[in-house]
């Protein structure tokens, strides 16, 4: 029986992760210990459902038993897991992500802001305590699996998937007008709000283009994103001899993230059906998703870029969920946010707190 940590036990992949578990009982998987910001009602229901041994509120508010990030890490500590579910949103994150490998443990990451903004300190922290890091988005995990058996040199590119979100056939002439709403009527995803504008803008796809290359060792220019409306094919590889393999399956985040935690799943989602089945593919329109271009700059920038990069997109994103902003002003954020000079290199995470600090300090200029 594999013990788990599920940090984020309240959003949107950590009610997923636990969902399954509610009606997988045959799954060698024991909840040990969970997380949430503030959400206590909710998780202390979660945590008698599950008899969890440990909890813990990373929010500032809280008092008493485990709390903040200190006290995610002591929680992580006293009750051992072999691996942590890192379900939190945003770049608060990536101290999770931290305190995980810290503790020893593999990690199971639906966080890419960690990978994003922690670079190669985050694979050096899981070398150093001889843990794994094991992505958890549907793109990154379809590519995990992809990769198995095959050797670096054979592939020469790999393919994310994009839905195109809400905006994909809007006409350009009409983004002045977009509402929250609008951006947050995703076409396939049920998600959080944050992670629903980053699928509208494809701020997300950029993430997801910077943590493709850090977890499996791709340059920018070796990194395609297609637009592929119907969300079945998840993420695809494109080998030397010019053949591609791609995984496909329904739009379910149950499987790459069971997946994550444990190898001995099965019959976990319902097996796609072919009959009537209609795959489409359209090229990135960079006139409608500027923020793809921009990810990919960062990348190729390195240095703070991606950290800049994720750390503006985030302030724009809640100012524009707050209807201080407009969409175009949230995309122009962004955009002259990296204008600024963003070269150095964090190499500690005090160094990349304060860059983050820094970034949202400058973004916050430009309102």
């Amino acid at each position: 029986m594999k013990r788990i940590a599920i940090l984020g036990a309240t959003g949107s992949i950590g009610t997923t992760a636990l969902s399954v578990l509610r009606t997988r009982s045959d799954l060698p998987l024991k909840v040990v210990s969970l997380s949430a910001h503030n959400n206590k009602e909710r998780l202390l229901a979660l945590s008698k459902e599950f008899d969890a041994e440990a909890l813990c509120f990373t929010g500032d508010d809280q008092k008493g038993g485990f709390h903040g990030y200190d006290g995610l890490k002591a929680m992580l500590d006293e009750y051992p897991v072999d691996i942590v579910l890192n379900g939190i949103a945003g770049f608060d994150g990536l101290k999770a992500s931290i305190a995980a490998l810290e503790a020893g443990c593999d990690l199971a990451l639906a966080n890419k802001e960690s990978v994003v903004c922690g670079g190669s300190l985050l694979f050096e922290l899981a070398k150093k305590h001889d843990a794994k890091i094991i992505p958890v988005d549907s793109e990154h995990s379809a590519i995990f699996e992809l990769l198995k058996g095959r050797v670096r040199e054979d592939v020469s590119s790999l393919i994310l998937t994009a839905s195109g979100g809400p905006f994909r056939n809007r006409s350009l002439s009409t983004f002045d007008s977009i509402a929250v709403d609008d951006a947050l009527s995703h076409p396939t995803w049920r998600m959080g709000k944050k992670i629903s504008i980053d699928s509208a803008t494809m701020a997300n796809k950029a993430l997801e283009v910077i943590e493709a290359s850090y977890l499996f060792g791709f340059q920018g220019d070796e990194i395609e994103v297609v637009i592929h409306p119907q969300s079945i094919i998840h993420s695809m590889i494109r080998t030397r001899d010019g053949a591609i393999y791609a995984q496909l399956g329904n739009p379910d985040m149950s499987l790459p993230i069971i997946n994550a935690l444990t190898s001995m799943s099965s019959d976990l989602v319902k097996p796609l059906n072919f009959n009537h089945l209609s795959l489409t593919f359209e090229e990135i329109d960079y006139a409608r998703f500027p923020l793809l271009r921009c990810g990919y700059d960062a990348l190729s920038r390195q240095g703070g870029y991606p950290l800049a990069f994720n750390a503006a997109n985030e302030v724009a994103v809640e100012a524009f969920l707050s209807e201080r902003i407009t969409y175009p002003k949230l995309i122009d954020i962004v955009q002259r946010t990296l204008d600024h000079d963003w070269t150095f290199t964090p190499t500690t995470v005090e160094e990349i707190i304060a860059l983050d600090r820094e970034v949202r300090l400058a973004s916050k200029e430009l309102m």
